[in-house]
């Protein structure tokens, strides 16, 4: 956190206390903070971390972080917290699914499907139209979606779940658009 404006952001580090930018852009919490170790820049960075996917490694804990020769320790008021943390399940299922194969498609009435890329289907329906139907692995449900119109750049449906997706295919009255 900088002391002078009170913003605070999460950055992260390797086990030798080395900032990893190739993992993560830090992300910049919310509010303004009196010190590292304070409950609400605290809170913030639960949730940060929450959102990625990660939890608080066994036994490990919020401390000052003193590992870089710029930092001056102050016990009270540190500018630097660390806490060792460690993927969640979630997490590594997503991680699975994003270098994994994609999903199977169900046969579908009325509808054939050819894989142009992963993550990625031409579906033809009965009438000869064409769309793109879409998926991406995300921490927290799958984002299915099916595209239309002009070079296939109108979204026609984005969802969670790859049957709703599968049904605007065989129905594209109830698209919505």
């Amino acid at each position: 956190m900088c002391p002078i404006t009170g913003s605070a952001s999460l950055r992260w580090i390797d086990a030798e206390g080395r900032v990893c930018p190739s993992l993560w852009e830090p992300v910049p919490l919310p509010g303004r903070h009196t010190h590292a170790l304070g409950d609400e820049v605290l809170e913030h960075a639960w949730t940060a971390l929450a959102k990625r996917g990660f939890a608080c490694a066994r036994g490990a804990y919020w401390q000052p972080h003193t590992h870089t020769a710029t930092t001056t320790p102050d016990a009270e008021r540190p500018e630097r917290a660390c806490l060792a943390i460690e993927p969640t399940r979630a997490y590594l299922e997503l991680q699975a699914r994003r270098f994994g194969p994609s999903p199977q498609l169900p046969t579908t009435p009325g509808v054939t499907f050819k894989t142009t890329q992963p993550g990625q289907w031409w579906a033809t329906i009965a009438d000869g139209r064409t769309f793109l139907l879409t998926w991406a692995p995300h921490l927290n449900g799958d984002l299915w979606c099916v595209w239309g119109g002009p070079q296939h750049s109108e979204l026609i449906r984005s969802t969670t779940v790859m049957d709703k997706a599968l049904f605007v295919l065989r129905h594209p009255s109830h698209a919505r658009t």
